[in-house]
Parts: C-alpha cells; structure tokens; sequence
C-alpha cells in the first residue's frame, strides 16, 4: 500500500489512539488523519486511490454511532478504495454501531475488508466509579497489533476475489432509534476555572463559548465529555442525575472486562 488514512470521531481521543495505532502498525511511510471531531476538518480527494487503505474509526453512543459523526463522515468519497471500520465502546456492549459503520463506509464509497470492535474508557468514568478506565490499555495496544497482522495475511493471501469478503457483522436491522437525550450539558465551577479555552475548543459541536464566564449550549451538547476529560483545572462536571444514574448503572453491571473483537 502506498498510504493509510486514519479517519475518526474522537471527542475523548480512545478512538483516535486506536484508530492511529493501528494505522502505525499497517504502514508506517505515511498516515493521512482526517479528524472528523471538528467541524473544520479537511480532506484531500488524492488520499484516496487503489493502493490507499482507510481505518475508519467512531465511538458508541447508547448503540449507535455519534450523528455528528455520520454526518461529517459522508463528506467523504472513498473511491472504491479499501476500508478497516473499528468502534470503540466504554465496556458496556456495541449494539449495532459495527454494522452501521460498514454500511455506512460501504454508502462512502469504500470497501471494507475488516471490522474490529475495541473497548475505551468510558465517557462518564470518574475516580470514584471506573468505568473501563485507562482503556485502550496496553494489553489492548498488544490487540490492535494482533489484527493488524491479521489484516496484512488476508491482504497477502485472499484471492482478489474475496478481498472483500467480510463475515456476518453482528448487529441488527433496523437499527435502533437514536435516544432523544434532554438539554443538558456538564457544569463550570468557576472558582476552579480559569478561562483558558481548553474546553470549548476540544468540543466537537461548538457548544461552548468563553468570554468573561464559560457559556454551554445544552442543545448542542451530545454528552461526549470531552470538555470534562480534557479540562486542565478539572473546573467541568457532568454529574446531573440521570448522568448519575447512568454511570451507577455502568459501574455495577459493566465492571468485567471485555476484548476486542475482530471480523475479517
């Protein structure tokens, strides 16, 4: 292959590291990111060709893939060209959001020769209640190294006519409806904050502005976290009580380790 591209939606960076680790590992010359995160991502047409593999990777959201995401995500052509799909999910179960995603590359123009299923910590994971913490941890890295060998024997070996040929994706039709979410947004405690900015510019759907005080958009908010995980002041929370509510619910049932799985 000639390049990689790295394509993801990553609001807490887990599907980033993975998506970037295992396009490292595929080929190491030249990995193209398109970060889908923001919504002044760019993209170059040329990355695309015959000899061009894409990882494309999105996190779980209640099931299914972020919107935004999707969204963003059929600015794309691919070409023809070949595709590695992966989800990330905080420990809990990725529903349906896999095949979505291959259907969606396959709507995109690309072919998918491989899917992978891999588990990052979960949005709403705190100190007190873990939820999958300090995942993709490295015996998950170890992981990505696996299929990605996996991927170069198939690529190596498969007769061109079953390249593409990919096993049953688990997953179900018609997916289930996205979850209309109430407006609600984290919290600023103002006595730790210190309006640096880090907040509204790691948020993905521009809800956050700051001027003399930190300004959320609940309606634009998708409960990512991103702002809560990256705020160096840890001045942002998200501990409404159904976000509470949730996270108990995680942390209880959700605490036994779960791998990765892959589809070739």
């Amino acid at each position: 292959m000639e390049s990689i591209n790295s394509i993801y939606f990553s609001p807490t960076h887990t599907t980033k590291t993975i998506a970037n680790t295992l396009a490292n590992d595929l080929c190491s010359n030249l990995v193209n990111q398109i970060n889908l995160t923001k919504s002044d991502f760019e993209i170059n047409t040329d990355q695309f060709n015959a000899d061009s593999i894409s990882i494309i990777g999105m996190p779980v959201y209640s099931g299914r893939l972020p919107l935004d995401a999707v969204v963003r995500f059929l600015n794309i052509d691919g070409k023809s060209s070949k595709a590695i799909v992966l989800v990330v999910y905080g420990n809990r179960e990725f529903d349906d959001a896999l095949l979505e995603l291959a259907e969606l590359a396959q709507k995109a123009n690309f072919q998918v020769i491989a899917a992978a299923a891999f588990i990052g910590e979960h949005s709403y994971s705190t100190a007190q209640k873990p939820i999958a913490a300090n995942r993709p941890d490295a015996n998950d890295l170890l992981q990505i190294h696996a299929f990605s060998s996996q991927i170069k024997v198939k690529m190596e070996t498969a007769n061109r006519d079953h390249l593409f040929a990919l096993k049953q994706l688990p997953g179900n039709r018609p997916f289930v409806e996205r979850k209309q979410r109430p407006a609600l947004a984290p919290e600023t405690n103002s006595s730790n904050c210190t309006l640096c900015g880090a907040c509204a510019e790691c948020c993905p759907t521009g809800a956050i502005t700051v001027n003399r005080n930190v300004f959320t958009d609940a309606e634009k908010c998708i409960w990512c976290c991103a702002c809560v995980k990256q705020c160096p002041e840890q001045a942002r929370t998200f501990d409404v009580e159904i976000i509470q509510t949730i996270r108990e619910r995680l942390f209880k049932n959700c605490a036994q380790r779960k791998e990765p799985q892959f589809f070739l």
